[in-house]
């Protein structure tokens, strides 16, 4: 495989270009100032011819003679001459003084010579040493950044902790390491979330599978009836529909990740969700002396998508529901003194211990007696999720032996017209 060129140093390419525009500008310098030197030049040797011809006239003439008219104007040079002038003066007395003056243009030649030696000797000493002092200065200049990359190429994946050194100076610099340092953070929290992921999940999905897999073989130990054929089934269904309920949690947290923190909202009343919600908990409950009773107002309105919060409290109520042997699960909505609504879930189950209520939020998290009886430890995560995406926040409060109680706060419905307000 071929290898491409390496490209320029950066330190490299800065002393060029210095060096490029410090020649140009050198060389404009020196093309300007022989341009003006010369025009000067010309002038002042014309000023000469003048001051020459008047200075021979005073001569031949005494300042008391007066003149009756002066003339001067340039002629045609002679040989080895650039420049001639006459000046003729008539006196008072009748004469006429015809002056003649002319130069060689010497002076005027050896001095531009002396200008251009001095500029093409001066002028690539002066890049070239511009270069050497803007070759050192960039070399001091980068050994932050090369320090940067040195170790920026140290981290690898596995030491993700590791941080550049942020230098004082330059400015820029600083601002690229602390970037880069804020990025090794983000990348160090995202890579620790997906270790924990997948070891978690490896965890659930190894149990199910290894009973799926006990079942079978124990299926095919010997010869079976239809009937235990079709309890080994059964018992199979059982435990992919399980595994379907993990797998489907898992897409609904990544989907919720990958999209837009605040979700479309519109305004809705959440008492008839809540009223839904109460008749599948009545569902979920039949057969036990658990009652699900709602105390809500007439209306409450939020701001929010219909689904997603009928998710939340379903997940909540069937929580609450599963959890809770008799007694019963009151949902209570109502609007709070600074607008937002606020909806309980209280349930008069065994509670939550202490130790763990501050996870209960977290994923594949199943206390002791969620763990006696199933789930795969996501829907609490999935609403903290969707609770989140509405600007709200999920609250959690139990006690052992007398019930839990779970809060969701929502921002209330932007009044029509209104420009919705941060949550």
């Amino acid at each position: 495989m071929s290898r491409s060129p390496a490209a320029p140093s950066l330190r490299r390419e800065l002393v060029v270009w210095y060096s490029a525009v410090l020649l140009l500008a050198l060389l404009s310098f020196a093309g300007v100032s022989y341009a003006v030197l010369r025009q000067t030049l010309r002038s002042t040797a014309a000023a000469s011819l003048q001051q020459t011809a008047a200075t021979t006239e005073q001569l031949l003439a005494p300042a008391y003679i007066p003149r009756v008219e002066v003339r001067e104007e340039r002629i045609e040079p002679g040989p080895g001459a650039v420049e001639a002038l006459r000046r003729r003066t008539r006196l008072a007395t009748g004469q006429v003084l015809d002056i003649y003056v002319a130069r060689s243009g010497e002076v005027e030649t050896h001095a531009l010579r002396s200008f251009l030696l001095l500029a093409a000797v001066l002028i690539p000493l002066t890049a070239a040493g511009a270069a050497l002092g803007a070759y050192s200065i960039a070399g001091r200049l980068l050994q932050p950044l090369q320090r940067l990359v040195a170790a920026t190429r140290a981290i690898e994946i596995r030491a993700l902790a590791q941080r550049v050194e942020e230098p004082e100076r330059p400015a820029e610099l600083r601002e690229l390491a602390q970037s880069f340092n804020a990025m090794l953070t983000r990348l160090e929290r995202a890579v620790e979330t997906l270790r924990r992921f997948t070891a978690d999940a490896s965890h659930e999905l190894r149990t199910p599978l290894t009973a799926i897999k006990g079942t079978a073989q124990v299926a095919l130990a010997r010869e079976r009836s239809a009937a235990e054929l079709r309890d080994t089934l059964g018992e199979v269904l059982d435990e992919t529909e399980w595994m379907l309920g993990l797998v489907e949690g898992l897409l609904t947290l990544a989907r919720g990740e990958d999209e837009p923190a605040e979700p479309q909202r519109q305004p809705l009343d959440l008492v008839p969700l809540l009223e839904d919600v109460r008749e599948v908990g009545e569902a979920l409950a039949a057969g036990r002396p658990l009652a699900v009773r709602l105390q809500a107002p007439d209306a409450l309105r939020v701001s929010g998508a219909a689904g997603r919060l009928r998710q939340v409290l379903l997940n909540l109520v069937s929580n609450a529901v599963r959890f809770t042997a008799e007694g019963e699960v009151v949902l209570r909505a109502a609007r709070r003194a600074d607008g937002w609504a606020e909806v309980a879930v209280e349930d008069t189950g065994a509670g939550i211990a202490p130790a763990e209520l501050p996870r209960v939020f977290d994923r594949f998290y199943r206390g002791d007696a969620a763990r006696e009886r199933g789930g795969t430890g996501l829907g609490l995560a999935i609403a903290r999720l969707i609770v989140e995406q509405h600007g709200g926040r999920i609250e959690a409060e139990s006690e052992p032996g007398r019930g839990s109680v779970f809060r969701v706060l929502l921002p209330p419905a932007a009044e029509p017209g209104a420009e919705p307000g941060p949550a």
